[in-house]
């Protein structure tokens, strides 16, 4: 029987994805919670560093903001798609 190793995810899972796609915007990451994507256009991933709860959004597999805690607001575009710095 295989055994799974604790803070790792299923291969090609969300998680997985998420995990890769903060690692490739250079944002530091211990573990990825979750990721809601339940508006196509706006993921959201909760995730831990150093022992620290943040949330980031994500569109078209690119990270485009990063707050800290969880159950933060999802940003509001003034107009058009929004962007914001990290």
């Amino acid at each position: 029987m295989p055994i799974k190793m604790s803070g790792r995810y299923e291969p090609g899972s969300d998680k997985e994805r998420a995990h890769r796609m903060l690692k490739d915007a250079d944002i530091e990451v211990d573990h990825v919670f979750g990721v809601d994507t339940s508006n196509p256009e706006l993921e959201e991933i909760t995730f831990t560093f150093d022992g620290q709860a943040r949330t980031a959004w994500a569109e078209k597999d690119e990270i485009v903001h990063v707050l800290d805690g969880w159950d933060v607001l999802p940003p509001k575009p003034s107009g058009g798609t929004w962007r914001g710095g990290y």
